[in-house]
Order: structure tokens, then C-alpha cells, then sequence
């Protein structure tokens, strides 16, 4: 155990990690999938976090010696997850794009959350696992383990990005073509009365269909993409819970971690598809110009997701990653 040991002594005191914390304190010499610089507002998260990261990190000490700070430990993880999901990061981004270019139902995308918070967790629990419990890993080949996962995650984000553009920019182009002409002969009702068959009711489809082609295999991908990248304050928790040999304490605090993270991806999932769906009530349900905002809004919430993915990429490449 004196890898374990030494992994736990590197993470208190190396002065690398140590410059890495001060700029982020929940990295573990990688990136955290940050876009941008952040403002007063994020500022302020990532000093939260890292008061909530030292309590998490004194908990797991404390839990691992006292089964009874069990419960403080659960609730400091928990908002330490309520926090760093709030903070830069790309998995609500991918969560909240996905819900504006796809979908309508917001249980859907409050299901999709914590699902994506659920498999983060997996993946740090499984990684940690397999690379502390079975192989003894070191601080530093978890690093270069997390930097290809990193690679893959991205990689993964940007794939997804491009087959959704490809499929909502195709729905948008199609929204931008006339439609075709129609006898005057006929009309539409809308179950107010009788109307001309030029009418802008008779032009759009029913609002209800633009989320009907929701498939659960494209939210898995969307579950993946945003969580295959696991959370470096659930590896760091883990790492040195292996090495107060309480394994099991780094499980439980990066499930308590996952609910946090879940809670406030699926708010701002939640707040995508009301956004969405005002907007289209307020042009008109069943307007063509509504249409067109809803389908334009697809393809760039789409874009969006794609950029993203190549931004991080970018990113990852240009600081030796």
C-alpha cells in the first residue's frame, strides 16, 4: 500500500498540484473541460468549491475513522456537486444543448441528468477501482489515464455535435422551403372555427411533433457524451479514501457527489426547455415563423454542442494534453 500511501502525500503536498489547485483545486493535472474565461460569478463557484472540497476531503478522513460521519460527509458532497456543476464545465453544456435542439419533455430531460450525473460517477468509481485497488496505480499514471479518457470524452462530444447538426440543419433547411401551394378550395380548422387554406395556421405542424422524434439510443449517446469525462473532485475523493484503505467512503461521498451534480444539470436542462417553449408560444403554436425558430434554434443549440466538443479538443491539444 505504500503506492496508495504515496498517492495520498502527492495530492496534500505537491507543490505541481498545489500551483494546479490554485487555479482550480479539483484537477488532477488535467484539464477541468472549462470554456472560456470565467467571470466574478464563476470566480465565486470555484472559491466555493474549494471550501466545499476541503470539507469533503476532511470528511472522508473523518468517515473512514467514524462510520457515524457517514451523513456529514453525504451532505458536503452532495453540495459540493450542487457547486461544481454550477461552475464552467462541459457536461450541462452538452445536457442543455441537446435539450434545445431535441427535446420538448422536460422529465425527459431531468431524466437524462441524472442518468449522465450517475455515469460520471460510475466512471470515476470504475477508473479508480481498477487503477488504485487492482493495478496500484500512481498519481502519475492516473493522470496520463485521465488525459485519454479526457481525449475520448471530447472527441465523443464533438462527434455527437456533428451527427445532431447534420440532422437539425437538415429539419431547418427543409423548415426554410415555401410550402407548397394549396387549393383555396380547401380549409383548415384549428377547433376555433374555419380558416382560409393560406392562413398561418395551416402552415406549421403541430408544436407537439418537434420533440416527437426523441429516441432513448440518441439520449444515451447524449449520456455518454456528457458523462464519460468523470468528475476530478470524485477521483480525488476516491484516490485518498484507497489510501486511508476506505474505499467503499470514496464510493459513497462520489454518489452523494452525483446527486448534487444531477440536481443542478437537470434546473438548467429544465430552464432549456421552458426557454424553448416559450419562445414558441409567444411566436405563435402553429405558426411558420414559429417553426422556423424552433428548428433554427435546434440546429444552433446542435452547433453549439459540436463546437464544443472541438473547442475542448483544442484546448486539450494546445496545453500538451
Amino acid at each position: 500500500m505504500r503506492r496508495l500511501a504515496g498517492i495520498a502525500a502527492l495530492l496534500a503536498a505537491s507543490p505541481a498540484l498545489a500551483d494546479v489547485a490554485r487555479k482550480n483545486p479539483f484537477s488532477l493535472g488535467v484539464n477541468e473541460g472549462s470554456v472560456g474565461e470565467v467571470g466574478r460569478f464563476g470566480l465565486w463557484l470555484l472559491r466555493q468549491q474549494a471550501e466545499f472540497y476541503q470539507l469533503l476531503r476532511g470528511g472522508v478522513e473523518a468517515a473512514a475513522q467514524n462510520p457515524s460521519a457517514l451523513a456529514s460527509l453525504a451532505g458536503a458532497a452532495f453540495v459540493y456537486g450542487v457547486f461544481h456543476a454550477a461552475g464552467p464545465g462541459h457536461g450541462k453544456a452538452v445536457i442543455s444543448s441537446y435539450m434545445l435542439a431535441n427535446e420538448r419533455a422536460m422529465k425527459r430531460g431531468v431524466v437524462l441528468s441524472f442518468l449522465a450525473a450517475g455515469w460520471q460517477g460510475l466512471v470515476a468509481i470504475a477508473l479508480v477501482g481498477v487503477a488504485t485497488l487492482l493495478l496500484g496505480a500512481t498519481a502519475q499514471s492516473m493522470t496520463a489515464a485521465m488525459g485519454w479518457i479526457e481525449k475520448a470524452a471530447f472527441a465523443a462530444i464533438a462527434g455527437f455535435g456533428g451527427w445532431l447538426l447534420w440532422r437539425k440543419g437538415a429539419a431547418f433547411v427543409a423548415a426554410l422551403r415555401p410550402p407548397p401551394p394549396v387549393s383555396s378550395r380547401f380549409t383548415c380548422d384549428d377547433g376555433k372555427g374555419p380558416h382560409p387554406a393560406d392562413c398561418p395556421h395551416c402552415v406549421a405542424p403541430d408544436p407537439k411533433r418537434l420533440g416527437q422524434d426523441f429516441s432513448w439510443r440518441q439520449g444515451a449517446a447524449t449520456v455518454l457524451a456528457a458523462g464519460s469525462r468523470p468528475c476530478s473532485g470524485a477521483i480525488l475523493a476516491l484516490v485518498f479514501s484507497s489510501a486511508l484503505h476506505a474505499f467503499p467512503v470514496g464510493v459513497w461521498a462520489t454518489l452523494a457527489m452525483a446527486m448534487g451534480t444531477a440536481l443542478t444539470t437537470a434546473g438548467l436542462a429544465a430552464a432549456a426547455v421552458l426557454f424553448k417553449s416559450g419562445m414558441t408560444r409567444l411566436l405563435g403554436a402553429r405558426t411558420r415563423r414559429a417553426e422556423l425558430f424552433a428548428r433554427g434554434l435546434e440546429a444552433l443549440a446542435a452547433l453549439a454542442v459540436l463546437l464544443l466538443g472541438l473547442s475542448l479538443l483544442l484546448g486539450l491539444w494546445a496545453s500538451g494534453g
